[in-house]
């Protein structure tokens, strides 16, 4: 019998993965116990599909929470409802807490979503997976053992809006430099159509710069170029390492049928590989990094576990790392907004790109909203948001 309960909020594509991450901790020692989405077919295809019984499955996920004894909540919203679903299941005191990235929409809903965990005791985890790739987790091993030298810059250049893409590089860089403090950031972004994003006014590319109290700095570079995506350059004093990442064939991955798939085979997320190449003056040439794959997911999973069992007391992806995110991220906007350098603590809690939108002050070229995942919503609606909230 497993060891702990997980209820699951939101049973869309990305539950799916964390479901399955869930079930593939060594050991088995959670099971998903209850589920709630608003939306009825996908609330019962995802109950069928992972055993979930018809008692346990709820449509409003406040029912949920208070119905059920749950040690773990995970909350795979979009990113508008990230703070609220968190903050109401904190409130119920479960151990501890994931929530799919980014952490929120804006620094005051981070701070917010911090606070409730902490007066409740609970422990905050943001799904920033890849640092535990075991292959990045060995990148930053040899980082820490001077296998480049000394960190100069770590470049990166996914395609996207910075939300959805590059708030994965940019907690990849801070894991590999140890988390260092950034001291300012300065950042431009494009945004000539109204490209939504979930719901949320989203740039069309963005450039930023984040110089760190190491004498790091970092280059975030967001649908700008074609460059290592998922994934990261590091520059050393001596060398440079590349991260990036691939997956195993899909051949072996598993199938969500019968539930729909309108991107395909969900958990080739949990069949990703991480990729770690470097070279320096004593490599001769280019190393291949090479360690015993595992799902990165599950390896999340299982630090959740750890974390509130008293194994870990410093988790990877603890929600003080994904607050560090999203302070890098609203400060390349607010820059934006006032067209200078911006110091950390950043003192603007709103988003500031919403900000420019809704002031005018980010005029487009050509209007007409479009929603990037439109792809994935259900029913009549364009934007999943406009039956939820």
């Amino acid at each position: 019998m497993a060891t702990y309960r997980t209820g699951i909020i939101a049973c869309g594509i990305i539950a799916r993965v964390h479901a399955r991450a869930w079930l593939g901790v060594e050991g088995s020692p959670t099971e998903i116990g209850a589920i709630a989405d608003s939306n009825g077919d996908a609330l019962r295809e995802f109950g069928d599909f992972f055993g979930v019984p018809e008692e346990h499955r709820y449509a409003d996920f406040r029912q949920m929470l208070d119905s059920e004894r749950l040690d773990f909540v995970d909350v795979c919203s979009w990113h508008r409802l990230h703070a609220a679903m968190v903050i109401a299941a904190a409130a119920r005191q479960p151990k501890g807490i994931i929530c799919q990235k980014p952490m929120s929409v804006d620094l005051g809903e981070a701070d917010d979503m911090l606070m409730a965990c902490q007066r409740n005791g609970v422990k905050l985890i943001i799904a920033y997976q890849r640092p535990h790739h075991s292959t990045w987790l060995k990148a930053r091993e040899l980082i820490r053992e001077g296998a480049i030298g000394r960190v100069v810059q770590i470049q990166l250049d996914a395609g996207g809006n910075i939300l959805n893409t590059n708030s994965h590089n940019i907690r990849l860089a801070l894991f590999l430099m140890d988390e260092p403090q950034v001291e300012w950031v300065m950042g431009a972004v494009e945004r000539t159509t109204e490209q939504m994003e979930r719901g949320l006014p989203a740039e069309d590319a963005c450039l930023g710069l984040a110089v760190c109290d190491n004498g790091a700095t970092i280059l975030i570079q967001g649908a700008l170029i074609d460059g290592l995506g998922q994934g990261c350059r590091v520059i050393g004093s001596d060398g440079i390492m590349e991260l990036d990442t691939t997956f195993h064939p899909d051949s072996i991955v598993p199938s969500d049928a019968p539930m729909r798939m309108p991107e395909g085979l969900s958990a080739r997320y949990n069949f990703e590989i991480g990729k770690v190449r470097y070279f320096s003056g004593q490599t001769n040439g280019w190393k291949e990094v090479t360690e015993p794959w595992h799902d990165c997911w599950s390896r999340q999973c299982q630090e959740a576990v750890d974390w509130v069992e008293g194994r870990v007391e410093d988790a990877i992806s603890a929600g003080s790392r994904g607050r560090a995110v999203q302070e890098v991220m609203m400060a390349l906007f607010e820059s934006a907004r006032k067209r200078q350098r911006i110091y950390l603590p950043l003192k603007t809690r709103v988003n500031p790109l919403s900000l420019m939108v809704e002031s005018g002050d980010l005029p487009v070229e050509w209007p007409g909203p479009v929603e990037r995942r439109a792809g994935l919503v259900r029913g009549e609606a364009m934007s999943w948001h406009e039956e939820s909230t």
